[in-house]
């Protein structure tokens, strides 16, 4: 893989083997945030009404509280994941991968990044904050207006990045275009990010004559 304008070959991004690694680690956080999204979503549910189902006091106040602690430590894992894809985006595209489906990719990932910051920063702690006040077995009709406000941008945002991540996702899932190269076994077929050469199911390989 050659490095353009960075000159001579890196020993980190010049290797197809390290290249390859980042891109399965980079898909790896992908499915995780995307995976992790779908989960939390299913535990706030049944957590929700299994609370209705027991029969204690303010049932939705003390589900609420449960998750979020979980939410709290899931923004933890999304924070991670996110950190992985801008890091393996850019290294990608300093290595060389400039195709429009590169920088698309990096617009999806700083956006659901920006999102998820916007989230994690304001929403969380307002909504943290009115907690309480909402638990209260009689919440101020403002204080509780002002949370489901904060509570059902939040969903939006988890919505969006729903989307986005899985863009990401099937992006990197798919199997990049081969580059034709040409060496002393005949034309190949070579993967983006390092990936084997092999021989065009067309074109079988050369065999080399032998001397002698």
């Amino acid at each position: 893989m050659e490095e353009g304008h960075l000159g001579g070959r890196h020993v980190i991004l010049g290797n197809p083997d390290m290249m390859r690694l980042f891109r399965m680690i980079a898909t790896s956080a992908a499915g995780v945030w995307l995976g992790g999204m779908i989960l939390i979503a299913i535990v706030a549910q049944t957590t929700f009404a299994v609370m209705r189902e027991t029969g204690v006091d303010q049932p939705n106040a003390l589900a609420g509280q449960i998750m979020a602690k979980n939410f709290l430590r899931f923004d933890m894992v999304q924070l991670g994941c996110a950190g992985i894809l801008v890091l393996w985006n850019v290294i990608h595209i300093i290595s060389g991968g400039r195709s429009l489906l590169d920088w698309l990719r990096l617009v999806v990932i700083l956006l659901a990044t920006a999102l998820l910051l916007y989230s994690v920063s304001v929403l969380t702690p307002k909504i943290t904050n009115l907690q309480s006040a909402v638990a209260s077995a009689d919440p101020d009709t403002a204080i509780k207006a002002i949370f489901d406000d904060f509570h059902e941008t939040a969903v939006r945002i988890s919505k969006a990045n729903l989307i986005l991540v899985a863009m990401v996702l099937f992006s990197l899932a798919w199997l990049p275009k081969g580059k034709p190269t040409t060496d002393d076994n005949g034309p190949t077929l070579k993967l983006q990010d390092g990936g084997a050469a092999w021989p065009p199911h067309d074109q079988p390989p050369k065999r080399k004559r032998r001397l002698g």
